[in-house]
Order: C-alpha cells, then sequence, then structure tokens
C-alpha cells in the first residue's frame, strides 16, 4: 500500500512538472534557444553541504547554499537577452519551493523550475524541447560523489546526449564560465566557442 501511494504521489509531481515546463517553453520561438541549466554543483555550490551535515533538514541546506558568482552572470546574462532559461534539478520534489526561495535569494528569476526523481529522468525535457525544433544549451556538471572524494560522472547519461543535437555544457565548460564571468561577462562567447564541446573529446 504504502509503495502503490509513493508511485501516485511521483506520478502526480511527474505530470506536475510536465505541465509546467510546456507552460515554460509554450511562447519560445522555434528558432531560439533554450537553456536547460543544472543546479547542485552547477549553479549552487553543494557538494560541500553534505561532507558535515550540520542541517536541520533538507530546506536548511538547501537555503545555506552559496552559489558560483560566474554561473550566477552566466544565467542572468541569457535572462537579460530575454532567453528562455529552466533550472533543471534531480531534487526531492518537496523541495521546490525552497529551491524557489533560493534562487529568488540569489536575484534569479525563479518561475521557470523543474525538479526530476533522477538525473536520467532530465533527458525528457530536452527530448521534448528538441521534439518542438528548438535549439538547446544544456549546462549539467553531471557529476556526483566530491564528497567521499572521489568524483564521478554519469557516464551513461553523458553517452546518451552525445547521440542527440544538443549543446552540452559540462564540467571543463562550467569552470570556464566562472573563470570567465568571474572578472567581465565580455570575451565569454570566445572561451566558450574555442573550447566547443570540450566535455565529448
Amino acid at each position: 500500500m504504502k509503495q502503490l501511494f509513493k508511485v501516485f504521489v511521483y506520478g502526480a509531481f511527474d505530470l506536475f512538472f510536465r505541465y509546467r515546463f510546456k507552460r515554460c517553453i509554450k511562447d519560445v520561438d522555434k528558432k531560439d534557444t533554450v537553456y536547460l541549466i543544472d543546479i547542485d554543483n552547477t549553479l549552487a555550490d553543494t557538494w560541500p553541504s553534505l561532507q558535515n551535515y550540520v542541517y536541520r533538514n533538507e530546506n536548511h541546506r538547501y537555503g545555506s547554499l552559496s552559489i558560483f558568482l560566474g554561473m550566477r552572470n552566466f544565467v542572468l546574462d541569457k535572462m537579460s537577452a530575454e532567453k528562455c532559461v529552466v533550472f533543471i534539478s534531480a531534487r526531492g520534489y518537496l523541495d521546490y519551493y525552497s529551491t524557489r526561495k533560493w534562487l529568488s535569494g540569489n536575484g534569479l528569476r525563479s518561475n521557470n523550475i523543474i525538479l526530476v526523481n533522477r538525473v536520467e529522468d532530465k533527458l525528457t525535457y530536452i527530448k521534448e524541447s528538441l521534439n518542438r525544433g528548438m535549439a538547446v544549451v544544456y549546462v549539467d556538471d553531471l557529476s556526483y560523489g566530491h564528497e567521499y572524494g572521489e568524483v564521478r560522472l554519469y557516464e551513461k547519461m553523458i553517452i546518451k546526449l552525445k547521440e542527440l543535437p544538443v549543446e552540452y555544457l559540462g564540467v571543463k565548460e562550467i569552470e570556464l564560465i566562472n573563470s570567465a564571468y568571474e572578472t567581465s561577462s565580455k570575451g565569454i562567447k570566445e572561451t566558450i566557442s574555442h573550447h566547443q564541446n570540450y566535455s565529448r573529446n
């Protein structure tokens, strides 16, 4: 009975976020680009908070996270250019409002948030955008295990991304964005284009 209830609740949340995503991209021109941006360890400096868990709960922990200034400026740059930016994160569904609060607290528009149960579920939203004829820039470190001292990549997810017509910015590109945007947003296009598809090599 408990398992059945869990399946029902997860299914309801999944439908909710799929509906939210369609709302997010419904006004995007099919010739335009959608930016799908991960949060944890991409925009938020998350993994140190897992080493020494001193928080009352997950909402408290998420609220305490610092933001990578380079990535923040990168996102603000896209938002100011009226690009469609959607934050997509593998977090608990009940962390939706704490995630919104954290984004707003860091000066980012927080109405476009999608939460998924598993990292691989992000592919659904990438494919949805592609099926609508939109170009997709997907920014995600796709790594885990930092808190244990051994960083690993979601290799299967990366392989699947390589099969899609998606511009994927992974760990190395995120590091470049942070270093370039820390001091100035000028020159980032040159930096990124020079290292285009760096994570695929």
